[in-house]
């Protein structure tokens, strides 16, 4: 190689190498494969071992065309597997390639062995050795390829008289490659772009030229053959649900792929999901493949989504099963812009098979409503009904029942189905089983498999077990349900959708109507026989025919007329005239838009759809609502229903009509619009909480007064069922009981204990009344639930009463009973002198027990009058202050008073406020120690109530412990203190004062630590500006 160096000047390496790389790019048919073997092969033969590679789109880089040599290549191959030609790696494991890219700059080294030990895989790391050894000695200059300011790729050039001072000349060769690369994917993409244009127009033209679905889209696959070269392909498109995927074209796919994966699983949904185009060279790689396609061989994958607008209609992919089948970004861009139309086409197709479904439907119903308009024998009207539903939704059965009201049972009439033999023989109840239950609501539902509904019932004869799918309607008319229409489709596959139930009850609507019109027929029938009886023979069929009329026309209430083509009225009923407040002779031969109750602003597009009916540019029969203005000024509101007249060959003759008054009607909706807004205010304005469930125990209603009650609001509580409110405080009996009651229609009343929303609970008085339908079942059930929650307090509280007076009332009294028997027995003067002393003790013990019981129920019923003057808080606690004095001095206990001067007066009762005060400083000297202090404090205090003067009784006595401060203003209550002192007292004096403060408008409070030394505070607040209040 020392010798190739001196032979070969830089000048002729850079002048060969671009001449060579310059006359390849020149040519129109170049690919950069050939530029990239032009530059190798050059620098092969000038002496140089040279390899370049580029940047593919997933970032990893490529070896091309390396000039190692034959020889090379085989003892690589031959030793370590590895193909140097298309081998990849990933830049950033290598650190020179790293630099590389990031400095944009050449590098050069003499270490090629780190270089190589990079490049190689792992597994050959143990004979790394061997390999440097077949690659001889070099060095190496490393050089970025650069097209603008971005890396495409490395030129690496190796030999062993290579230096830094080389750096240069292959930096030049690298950007003149650059170009030529540049060149050459330049006319590549123009080229690509005009194929892509020529596609689009190819696949626009087929699509103009076909409109069948199937044809387009085997023929956009053959062109993605084409221009792929792909072994196999298919068009997956996801179905309505969007859960799902059909495979419904394909070439060339292995029978092992055809199996629809689960949505979610394989590639194909994650081009749906993340609507973008996937290239794969090496199916198998990829994390989401699936085992099935891996084993079927699948090696290359080009995959496009088809969205159209912002919906994604499915998607296209093609596959490789040889491995010399290689997808590029120019087929994956060639497929994208095809994609795009051919989604267009699907939606295309979609829609028009919507309208044409749609059309179907139409032309179904119409054919339905021309047998009912032209035939009056049910069967053979319901008959054809439930053979257009059968058809119309693709169903294998249908059938149609019939309520017979008389008996209160449900029989089929109709049954287009294997089994109608039996189905016309099985009769049930109303309520019973899926289609009763359907006859019973009046509503439609789905049910797509029967045999797991807990109402379904087996008809004798049929098949057990037979899986199925059911859509059920009722047939209704004016607010009645007379039967049922079922249409079945067998299997589980293909279940029915909200769309057929909207279908089948269009169909049900024709039946009741066919059905009331039959049942009319039958009623004009039987009176037209009754009215046979009485005339000749010889009349018989002139009679039948004038009864039908007479009674359809003569005695109708609505008004019946008929208009010739001209609009002139040829007849009209006395119906008619009487509505109008006129003769019937003043209206024949008149044109309706001469008359005058005929509002103006109406006439005009009256006698427009008049015109349009005659001319068969509206349809032949209407019903509308129109309000007349009859000659005395009254508005008269009519429902009016007009009918073509054609004759045999269908050629219009003129009008007739029926005009019915419903005055009555609407005053009668008006009346029970006012009822309705009545009850509501009724209901939202009582003091009882109202609840209505249906039969399931549904809640469907509560007023504010439960609202308020169950701390629920309506939309909390509405669907939900009727056990929200139930605590634990009843057994499953108490509640079986209940149920059973209303379920057999009788009221329930009894006393409960509900739950609150915040888990309180509360005791109520409840009635429940069931509501029944015709047929005796319950349909609702109305709750009023009265709360007794205060009812019952108050009775625990008068018990309590009762039982703390008894035993307060019992201890003296038994005490007095006890000395009386003593001194009867007893001679000693002494002992009947002490018993005497005990006996006027508990006497007065007695005494004062029941003045207090009579004060606090003087209190309580209101019977203590409070006699408010001015008066002066300072001025009452001195007065007794000195008057306790000498009783504290007794008792050794000190006794102070700290007035704050110039308080305000209040208006208060100045008797019962001695009371007050009077007892809580006994109670003080009562609960002090020996060596003691009571201070009585006065002072003026301001908050957001208000001005409050507060006197203070503050002892350093026993105190009260924690746990008895809420209870010591409670009625009898005496705590550990006074027992443990034997202070007298009858447990009333704080809960007298407490209330006497409260008559004033004010309070007492209590502080204390509940440790002995310390004592407590008594605090009694008295409002300063109490002017308002009244006596």
């Amino acid at each position: 190689m020392v010798k190739a160096k001196k032979q070969t000047t830089h000048e002729t390496i850079l002048t060969s190498t671009l001449r060579a790389t310059a006359a390849v790019a020149r040519q129109a048919a170049s690919s950069e494969e050939d530029v990239i073997h032009a530059v190798t092969d050059e620098l092969h033969h000038l002496g140089l071992r040279g390899t370049i590679a580029l940047l593919t789109p997933n970032g990893e880089l490529a070896f091309h065309t390396p000039s190692l040599g034959s020889k090379i290549e085989k003892a690589l191959e031959k030793l370590s597997n590895l193909r140097v030609n298309d081998y990849k790696i990933d830049p950033a494991s290598v650190d020179i390639y790293q630099e590389i890219f990031s400095t944009k700059q050449a590098i050069f080294t003499e270490d090629t062995s780190s270089v190589i030990t990079q490049l190689v895989p792992s597994s050959t790391k143990g004979i790394l050795p061997r390999i440097m050894k077949i690659f001889g000695p070099g060095n190496v200059i490393f050089a970025p390829l650069i097209i603008g300011d971005e890396p495409i790729g490395t030129l690496n050039v190796m030999a062993e008289w290579l230096t830094a001072d080389d750096i240069p000349l292959i930096s030049a060769l690298a950007d003149h490659v650059s170009i030529a690369i540049n060149h050459v994917r330049n006319r590549k993409a123009i080229e690509a772009s005009l194929e892509i244009q020529r596609l689009r127009t190819q696949v626009a033209e087929l699509l103009t030229s076909e409109l069948d679905l199937p044809s387009i889209m085997e023929r956009v696959l053959r062109l993605g053959e084409e221009i792929t070269g792909a072994d196999s392909g298919a068009i997956a498109l996801l179905e309505p649900d969007g859960e799902t995927l059909a495979f419904p074209y394909s070439f060339g796919v292995p029978k092992a792929m055809k199996k629809m994966p689960p949505r979610g699983d394989g590639l194909i949904w994650i081009t749906l999901k993340e609507r973008k185009a996937m290239l794969l060279e090496d199916y198998r790689e990829h994390p989401d493949t699936l085992q099935p396609a891996v084993e079927a061989g699948i090696r290359a994958l080009l995959s496009v989504p088809l969205i159209a607008g912002d919906e994604v209609m499915g998607g296209m992919a093609f596959f490789g099963l040889s491995k010399d089948i290689k997808f590029t970004r120019e087929h994956l861009t060639q497929m994208e812009s095809i994609a795009e139309i051919a989604a267009v086409a699907v939606k295309n197709a979609r829609l028009f098979s919507e309208a044409h479904r749609r059309a179907e439907e139409a032309q179904a119903l119409i054919v339905t409503a021309h047998s009912i308009s032209a035939s009056l024998d049910t069967e053979t009207v319901l008959n054809e009904i439930a053979t257009q539903a059968n058809q119309l939704l693709d169903c294998d059965g249908s059938r149609i029942h019939l309520v017979d009201y008389d008996s209160g049972t449900v029989h089929c009439v109709v049954a287009r189905e294997p089994n109608a033999e039996e189905l016309l023989a099985f009769e049930f109840k109303v309520g019973e089983g899926i289609t009763g239950g359907v006859i019973e609501r009046g509503k439609a539902v789905v049910i797509n498999d029967p045999a797991v509904d807990p109402n379904s019932v087996q008809v004798p004869g049929t098949p057990e077990d037979e899986p199925e799918c059911l859509a059920i309607v009722p047939l209704s008319i004016r607010q009645r349900t007379l039967g049922a229409m079922t249409v079945r489709r067998l299997g589980l596959d293909n279940p029915f959708t909200d769309k057929d139930l909207d279908l089948l009850s269009a169909f049900a609507a024709q039946a009741a109507v066919s059905i009331e019109n039959a049942n009319l027929f039958g009623h004009i029938e039987a009176q037209a026989q009754r009215l046979e009886l009485q005339v000749d023979e010889r009349t018989r069929e002139l009679s039948l025919s004038e009864a039908r009329y007479r009674s359809l026309v003569e005695t109708a209430q609505s008004g019946i007329f008929q208009l010739d083509l001209e609009g002139r009225l040829l007849y009209g009923n006395q119906a008619l005239a009487s509505m109008f407040e006129t003769e019937i002779e003043n209206l024949i031969g008149k044109r309706f838009d001469t008359l005058s109750f005929i509002q103006p602003e109406n006439l005009g597009q009256i006698l427009e759809t008049f015109n349009q009916r005659i001319r068969g540019k509206r349809e032949p029969t209407e019903v509308f609502e129109l309000e007349f203005q009859t000659p005395s000024g009254r508005t008269l509101p009519a429902l009016i229903g007009v009918s073509l007249i054609t004759d045999e060959v269908g050629k219009p003759q003129g009008l007739t009509g029926l005009v019915t008054d419903i005055s009555e009607r609407i005053e009668l909706e008006e009346a029970l619009k006012a009822e309705r807004d009545r009850l509501d205010a009724i209901l939202g304005h009582i003091g009882d909480a109202v609840m209505v469930t249906d039969a399931e125990a549904s809640i469907q209603f509560v007023n504010p007064a439960w609202e308020r009650l169950n701390s629920f609001s309506f939309k909390e509580a509405l669907g939900k069922n009727q056990d929200i409110l139930q605590s634990d405080k009843h057994d499953d009996e108490f509640y079986s009981e209940m149920q059973e009651t209303v379920a057999q229609g009788n009221t329930w009343q009894g006393e409960v204990i509900n739950r609150r929303k915040d888990g309180s609970t509360y005791e109520a008085a409840l009635t429940i009344t069931p509501v029944l339908n015709p047929m005796g079942t319950a349909i609702n059930y109305v709750s009023v639930y009265h709360d007794i929650s205060a009812l019952k307090e108050i009775d625990r509280l008068k018990s309590r009463f009762v039982s703390d007076v008894s035993h307060e009332l019992r201890t003296p009294l038994t005490n007095i009973r006890l000395y009386l028997d003593l001194i009867a027995r007893v001679k000693d003067r002494g002992k009947t002198e002490r018993y005497l002393k005990t006996l006027s003790r508990e006497s007065d013990r007695l005494a004062n027990l029941i003045d207090d019981l009579l004060s606090l129920s003087r209190i309580d019923v209101g019977t203590t009058q409070l006699y408010r003057r001015p008066m002066n808080v300072n001025g009452l606690l001195r007065s007794l202050a000195e008057d306790r004095r000498s009783l504290a001095a007794k008792q050794g206990l000190q006794l102070e008073i700290k007035i704050t001067p110039d308080l305000p007066e209040i208006r208060g009762d100045e008797r019962l406020l001695s009371q007050v005060f009077t007892n809580l400083l006994t109670n003080a000297m009562n609960y002090t120690q020996e060596g003691g202090k009571i201070t009585l404090r006065t002072r003026l205090e301001i908050d957001t109530a208000g001005e409050w003067i507060i006197v203070e009784i503050e002892d350093t006595g026993l105190g009260i412990p924690l746990e008895e401060q809420s209870e010591i203003f409670t009625r009898f209550f005496r705590g550990a203190a006074s027992k443990s002192t034997g202070a007298p007292g009858t447990g009333l004096g704080l809960a007298i004062c407490n209330e006497i403060a409260h008559r004033h408008d004010g309070r007492i409070t209590v502080a204390s630590e509940g440790v002995p030394g310390k004592g407590s505070c008594f605090s009694v607040w008295l409002p300063v500006d109490n002017e308002a209040i009244q006596d």
